[in-house]
């Protein structure tokens, strides 16, 4: 029988004991409305079977959903906390993006806002149309997500900005 429900032998206690719960408070809700005895433990038995894999997924949702729960805060950007601290740029990445602060600057205009690119150039020498910036990473479920900073450039001057973002 125990097949027939596709219920694993590891969670049929949780299951009963929410079935014999929910029997007790919908078996007092009814209660309230109705005083015949054998339909209201009909109703309640009936209703508490039904309601009991609903309840048990919705509690499993919000165990995991809890248990993984990651806060990220957002903050504006900071050229002094961009160049401190590394492994926080991400939070900037909303007002990087959204602001279009570095569209139409030049690449020593970057330098001095950010700094050096993650592939050290040397700014007078560089060809380069893409210049990479590491962001940091942060928590994702069970890994781990780590953000980049694109700029593109065309004809000397930042054309785009784009976020990358890898997930491991």
């Amino acid at each position: 029988m125990i097949e027939y429900f596709q219920i694993s032998s590891g969670n049929w206690y949780f299951l009963l004991a929410i079935a014999i719960l929910l029997y007790f408070i919908i078996n007092w809700i009814v209660g309230k409305f109705l005083q015949k005895n054998t339909l209201r433990k009909a109703i309640s038995f009936v209703s508490a079977i039904f309601l009991t894999p609903a309840v048990y997924y919705v509690f499993v949702a919000l165990f995991f959903s809890i248990l993984f729960y990651e806060y990220h805060p957002e903050i504006k950007f900071n050229s002094t906390e961009w160049t401190e601290n590394k492994s926080e740029r991400h939070h900037m990445k909303k007002d990087l993006i959204e602001s279009d602060i570095f569209i139409g600057k030049s690449k020593n205009e970057i330098v001095e806002i950010l700094g050096i690119p993650e592939n050290n150039i040397k700014i007078e020498l560089d060809t380069l149309k893409n210049w990479n910036y590491y962001m940091g990473s942060e928590g994702h479920g069970m890994g781990w997500k780590f953000h980049y900073l694109d700029l593109y450039f065309e004809k000397g001057s930042v054309k785009s900005v784009k976020l990358a973002e890898f997930i491991d």
